[in-house]
Formats: structure tokens, C-alpha cells, sequence
């Protein structure tokens, strides 16, 4: 299955493979988490501290040997929280059902990293993954000075 192929099919802006042992774990993100930047924390069971320990996460993700990077770009979006919200579930749903036709596929053990907390997938923050370095590592823009917000989900198999 050419994943970047069909990842795009679905709907993504961008996709790519990199090794799960390319990503850069700084377990310091989980500040994010208990800062409650987003309102989860402590309320979702993908959200800390139910979720587990950055360091629990972090074995766990490196416990598998592909991640398929999953890009959507929001083109100069309104700056609004439920408008982001609406977005990131929608990338979240392309990103469940690309994991579906993988494990059609014959993938059977995937962990999904969701863009923000969705259903039982913890978010990259969770993990405490880098998404500059990850986007590197991916050859993928991930900040730029264009007014465009790049939303990423991970499927790690």
C-alpha cells in the first residue's frame, strides 16, 4: 500500500513515512498538558494524567518502527477556537479512517496520534513529539510566515 498516495486520496495536504526512531521526544511538552492550554487535562482519558507518564508514552510510541506523518493546512483561517476545533476533528476523522483502510490492509497494530485529544488517541503533546523536528525529519513545513495553521496527526505502525 503506497501510504503517501492514498493518505493524499483521503484528503490530506501531505503525508509521509519516517522512521519512529526520527522522532524527537522533549517529555518537557507535557507542561502544555498540565498548563491546560487546550482543557482537557485531567478530564479525557487520552489526556494526562490518565493517559499514562511522557516517558510511559514515549516507550510506547517508540515501540513501533514506522510513522506515517499526516499534514492538513487550514489556508488563512479565522482565528477562532471553535472553528480550530471543527478543523482538528475533521483531520482527526481522515486520520481514523486512513487507519481503517490500513488495517484493511493487513496493519493490524497502529497507534494513532491525533491532532488535539480525539476519542482514545492522545495527542503529540501527550508524547511529547517535536512537530518542527518531526516536520523536518519529513522533509514537511510546519511553521511559516504565511498566515496558514499545518494541523498533523502521526499513525505509528
Amino acid at each position: 500500500m503506497d501510504l503517501k498516495k492514498e493518505a493524499l486520496a483521503c484528503g490530506f495536504a501531505d503525508a509521509a513515512v519516517i522512521d519512529v526512531k526520527d522522532l524527537v521526544f522533549v517529555l518537557e511538552y507535557r507542561k502544555f498538558c498540565e498548563e491546560n492550554l487546550c482543557g482537557n487535562y485531567n478530564l479525557l482519558p487520552a489526556c494526562p494524567p490518565a493517559c499514562g507518564t511522557a516517558e510511559e508514552m514515549r516507550r510506547r510510541a517508540l515501540s513501533y518502527e514506522k510513522a506515517l506523518i499526516l499534514q492538513s493546512i487550514l489556508k488563512q483561517p479565522e482565528i477562532d477556537s471553535a472553528f480550530f476545533k471543527k478543523a482538528k476533528r475533521e483531520h482527526n476523522l481522515l486520520t481514523e479512517k486512513l487507519a481503517g483502510q490500513m488495517k484493511t490492509g493487513g496493519m493490524k497494530d497502529l497507534l494513532i496520534m491525533s491532532a488535539g485529544p480525539y476519542k482514545r488517541h492522545s495527542c503529540m503533546s501527550a508524547y511529547g513529539v517535536d512537530a518542527q523536528k518531526m516536520a523536518d525529519a519529513a522533509g514537511m513545513v510546519c511553521w511559516a510566515d504565511d498566515g496558514d495553521v499545518r494541523l498533523f496527526s502521526l499513525i505509528l505502525f
